[in-house]
């Protein structure tokens, strides 16, 4: 760091290149899932699943009838009869009104995955018969019908299969991150310090010792929170070493206060997927005055 906190800089020494695996950091975490009160049991998770798809049966059941409705809509405007109803749109090929039944196609995809999307291009197609062998007077109905089917079966398809990844990326990154927080907690209570900076030189993470110590900087510079400074310390800041070239570096860092700690960085890998440092702080001034 420049000015006058150069001064209060040692030489550190670098280790092996090395990379923390992020796995490592919150090893331990899954063994206190039982212990926290906040989590849901499997009973109490499928009570939930259910209680929250119970609304979606209806929803499918009532876009397959405002589908077929449109569908057929010419031949009940005949039977009823409803003369200012009759309309060309619903006298014609009705490949148009066929791509209505993608809404529940689509929709029982989202929510029921590949199973629900055949069971509704199942049910499609058996709509659709009736008006293939009996009503429509166009060539080939029963070949258009077919064809739209498959289309509509591999758009529903490929939605459960877009829906699925989804789902299970967020399922991987709410675990990544309770287990995180979890073990945060842990380091929170540690008599040490312990620091995670970006690669922007953000302050991403302080526990409970440098918070007491220093004060609260999350989402500050370190270069600004810890030194009041405007730009980083190029000629002395290890971050370059610790990020860019993935190695340990291990040093003895003085601060405005007089105060004196020997700080061990490492690479650590955060959640989000980007290359940080971790720094564990630990406080050598009273070693180093009674040397004195």
């Amino acid at each position: 760091m420049a000015g006058r906190s150069e001064d209060r800089q040692c030489n550190g020494r670098t280790q092996e290149r090395s990379l923390i695996d992020p796995s490592l950091f919150h090893m331990g975490v899954g063994k206190m899932e039982a212990r926290n009160n906040n989590s849901f049991s499997p009973d109490q998770e499928i009570k939930s699943e259910k209680k929250r798809f119970s609304y979606h049966p209806l929803i499918l059941l009532a876009l397959l009838v405002f589908c077929t409705l449109i569908y057929y809509f010419g031949e009940l405007a005949n039977w009823a009869p409803w003369d200012a109803l009759r309309q060309q749109f619903f006298y014609g090929i009705h490949d148009v009104q066929r791509l209505l039944f993608l809404a529940p196609i689509i929709y029982a995809a989202h929510v029921a995955r590949v199973k629900g999307a055949l069971i509704i291009t199942l049910v499609s197609f058996i709509i659709f018969l009736p008006r293939a062998f009996f009503i429509s007077p166009f060539p080939d109905p029963l070949l258009r019908i077919v064809l739209f089917t498959v289309f509509a079966g591999a758009i529903g398809i490929l939605t459960a299969f877009a829906r699925n990844q989804t789902d299970k990326c967020q399922r991987l990154e709410a675990t990544m991150t309770a287990e995180r927080n979890k073990l945060l907690k842990i380091v929170d209570s540690m008599g040490d310090g312990i620091l995670i900076t970006g690669p922007d030189y953000k302050i991403r993470f302080m526990n409970a010792y440098l918070i007491q110590t220093f004060g609260d900087g999350t989402g500050l510079p370190c270069y600004q929170h810890f030194y009041g400074l405007d730009a980083p310390c190029k000629k002395t800041c290890h971050i370059p070493e610790v990020i860019k070239r993935e190695k340990v570096e291990r040093w003895e860092c003085g601060f405005p206060d007089g105060a004196l700690f020997e700080i061990v960085a490492a690479p650590y890998v955060d959640t989000d997927g980007i290359l940080c440092q971790l720094s564990l702080f630990r406080n050598v001034t009273s070693r180093i005055q009674s040397k004195v």
